[in-house]
């Protein structure tokens, strides 16, 4: 319990004693556990042609973090990496929308369980909400069917839901 009480300085220098870690590894540890914000690279996983983006603005946010993605949110990114063999291939640069169906920090479901992925990834869609590609390359979870209209048109495209 006296380890609640503590502040935030108090408990990174804890942790950092503890597992002897650096203090980059330490910061690595802590970035892992964040939702999706502005600057973060993500992954695109769906067969639009994009492969990796980076996150402009966090445009419509349901969590209570402002300015941090989780689930269903909807951002703008800017294509980093494309596939070259792809015959819709968005060319690099070009500034896009998507929604989030991975993200390396806990969500939460209504039984009291938590759902983690290894990375965060965004599926691209269009201005009207249509999603860019014809099939996702992801486990994609059932929440994000209940989300918004978004959600439901990519779970529809999914090969598989957790």
């Amino acid at each position: 319990m006296a380890m609640m009480t503590t502040s935030l300085g108090a408990l990174t220098s804890t942790f950092a004693k503890s597992c002897s870690l650096t203090s980059a590894s330490m910061l690595a540890a802590f970035q892992a556990r964040r939702n999706v914000m502005a600057g973060s690279m993500v992954d695109v996983v769906d067969n639009s042609g994009a492969l990796k983006a980076k996150v402009i603005r966090v445009q419509k946010y349901v969590a209570t973090n402002k300015g941090k993605a989780g689930l269903g949110d909807k951002v703008t990114a800017s294509v980093r990496q494309s596939n070259l063999k792809s015959s819709t291939r968005i060319p690099k640069g070009t500034v896009i929308h998507g929604v989030v169906v991975e993200t390396r920090a806990h969500t939460r479901r209504l039984d009291g369980s938590r759902v983690r992925t290894g990375r965060n990834s965004i599926v691209l869609v269009k201005k009207d909400g249509s999603p860019m590609g014809t099939r996702v390359n992801a486990v994609v979870p059932v929440e994000l069917r209940a989300k918004n209209k978004h959600g439901l048109r990519i779970c529809n495209i999914a090969d598989k839901l957790m």
